[in-house]
């Protein structure tokens, strides 16, 4: 478990275990006022009974009035020491005066016992025997909320909050390399720290327009977003200085799909004796081609992930810890993980910069994460495979992404999908038919491969 979680956790458990306390501390102070209230009214009970008693014997013996028997009562009470369930109306005036003073809203009251009592959703229920007792607690609560304000709004700095609250905050539930994405863009803030209350829109502004790419300035932008909300959630601000900062703008690239007519360019070409791919990245484009993984999640697999037997693959998840997942062991996966020997523990013995360059020395016109895109598209739009399972396979937590971000059904066979004259069914044939040109191409290839490992 991360210590900075474990911290963060241990202080959630010492809290509840703290108003546990409290309430423990609330229900004896009831308690007592339960006994005290049951003694005066067993009082009151033994007083009025002795004083039925005493008017009828009255009646027996006189002809008396109501009024007698009134005053009897009174003076029978009074003998008894019953206490008045009434307020002290002086009093309860000089406590209504000290919390108008002390600025605190809430209602008070006099028990029947004595005891008084504030109710403020502030404190919650304050208690004191004298009005001094009362007065001393409630501007000892004062000093400690503008103490605990005071170290909030004051004294926290923005990488303060940042380390102590929002890191361990993101831990929890972000995988490994989401979280270094984090810690990445939040050095571009190191010459912006100040005090969290201190922030304006228009100093966040300014410097999101300082910084020259505008993809950074979108994502400097969120990151204080979370920040500030996260701040304002457990009551560091009022309010979130990002909320009146314009929108930085950046023009998103859309990610495509290779036609067919390309993949089968592109695979020839990553294929032939004049590539300039070594034999390790051609596996890793074709392993990424035909399932579908992000760039980060095909570098991470190693050979504990690989389940030949169970024809199952494990994909280390990298953006949230959700996208872990398990997905079938497709006919050319497995015959492509059977071609590989190695004798480190990665399958892909390769480097960020490696593979990037990889895709650059086949064609210019495509970008490694298109591979992920194709993969999408034909799930949905050659194999008819149901959204659910597509978005499974591609390790997203909702299937509107896979077919919002990840369909392009027009761009397999541009002419084709505008032909107006084919049906949908024909339409379906052609497409598994170049389709299963790609996949020739890839079993050829591995096919041609010597070096065939062992089946575990």
């Amino acid at each position: 478990m991360n210590k900075d979680y474990f911290k963060h956790y241990l202080q959630i458990i010492a809290k509840n275990v703290l108003e546990m306390q409290q309430n423990i501390t609330r229900l004896s102070l009831i308690e007592n006022e339960m006994i005290s209230i049951r003694q005066n009214f067993t009082a009151q009970s033994d007083a009025i009974k002795f004083a039925v008693c005493t008017s009828i014997g009255l009646f027996e013996s006189e002809n008396i009035k109501t009024d007698d028997i009134i005053a009897n009562y009174r003076q029978l009470s009074q003998q008894n020491k019953i206490v008045s369930s009434g307020f002290d109306n002086q009093r309860m005036e000089n406590l209504r005066k000290m919390i108008i003073e002390l600025n605190i809203k809430g209602s008070i009251r006099i028990r029947q016992n004595g005891l008084i009592e504030l109710r403020s959703r502030d404190f919650g229920s304050v208690y004191g025997r004298t009005e001094a007792e009362i007065e001393e607690k409630l501007k000892n609560k004062l000093k400690e909320m503008k103490k605990n304000k005071s170290n909030k709004t004051n004294t926290a700095l923005l990488s303060e909050f940042y380390h102590n609250n929002y890191l361990p905050y993101k831990k929890a539930s972000l995988a490994p390399n989401s979280i270094k994405a984090i810690e990445s863009n939040f050095k571009c803030l190191a010459n912006f720290d100040k005090p969290l209350n201190k922030y304006t829109a228009l100093e966040i502004e300014n410097f999101l327009y300082s910084i020259p790419h505008t993809r950074k300035r979108q994502v400097l932008q969120c990151l204080l977003n979370n920040l500030f909300n996260y701040a304002k959630r457990l009551a560091f601000i009022k309010n979130n200085p990002c909320d009146n900062v314009e929108k930085m703008k950046h023009s998103k690239k859309v990610g495509r799909a290779l036609s067919f007519q390309d993949q089968c360019a592109f695979f020839n070409a990553l294929y032939s004796t004049e590539s300039k791919a070594s034999e390790i990245e051609k596996l890793y484009l074709t392993f990424v081609y035909l399932t579908g993984t992000r760039r980060n999640e095909a570098l991470s697999i190693t050979k504990n992930d690989i389940k030949l037997s169970n024809n199952i693959i494990h994909i280390p998840g990298t953006k949230t810890k959700t996208s872990d997942r398990n997905i079938p062991m497709f006919p050319l996966v497995k015959k492509l993980l059977q071609t590989m020997e190695s004798s480190k523990n990665k399958v892909f013995d390769l480097t960020y910069n490696q593979v990037k360059n990889a895709v650059e020395k086949i064609t210019s016109e495509y970008h490694l994460h298109e591979l992920r895109h194709t993969f999408g598209t034909i799930c949905i739009c050659v194999q008819k495979l149901d959204p659910k399972t597509v978005a499974l396979y591609m390790g997203h937590s909702d299937p509107f992404v896979t077919l919002n971000t990840y369909t392009h059904p027009e761009q397999l066979n541009e002419k084709l999908f505008f032909d107006g004259s084919i049906s949908d069914k024909e339409k379906l044939e052609i497409l598994n038919e170049e389709y299963s040109k790609v996949l020739k191409i890839i079993n050829d290839f591995l096919d041609s491969r010597t070096q065939i490992v062992p089946k575990k």
